[in-house]
């Protein structure tokens, strides 16, 4: 084999590796789909673990420490999908905060989360504007 063959397939190599990451990267662009898109879009989603992100309604709250079943409505651009999440009670921080589940859509037409992110206002801020 001769040197420029070498580099040609060394070339081809770095090339399809460097397609494989920018894929794979990309696959995780959509890190979340808000309420409204989810809801528009429900039938795409069938049967599929995926994130919703919307606001935590805090009039919607329930929660059952018995069995530790916290019921919610998440909501975003007007439209709402009704949130069953198994675990623990977050503070009461949560409430009316953005917040991402992960999940399953139910037959019943409730998302059964098994993760419960919220963002905390209180951890993140505004960017300074620098205007010279």
């Amino acid at each position: 084999m001769t040197k420029k063959v070498r580099l040609q397939i060394g070339t081809l190599v770095i090339l399809a590796a460097l397609v494989y990451i920018v894929l794979q990267g990309s696959h995780f662009s959509n890190y979340f789909v808000p309420v409204n898109q989810f809801r528009s879009q429900i039938s795409r989603y069938d049967n599929q673990v995926v994130k919703v992100q919307g606001t935590l309604l805090s009039s919607t709250v329930k929660y059952n420490a018995v069995n530790s079943t916290l019921r919610f409505n998440l909501e975003a651009k007007g439209q709402t999908l009704p949130i069953l999440y198994q675990g623990p009670m977050p503070d009461e921080q949560f409430k009316n905060a953005s917040a991402i589940v992960e999940g399953k859509m139910g037959s019943n037409g409730v998302f059964d989360a098994q993760k419960l992110m919220i963002q905390c206002p209180d951890h993140y801020s505004a960017a300074t504007s620098t205007n010279s």
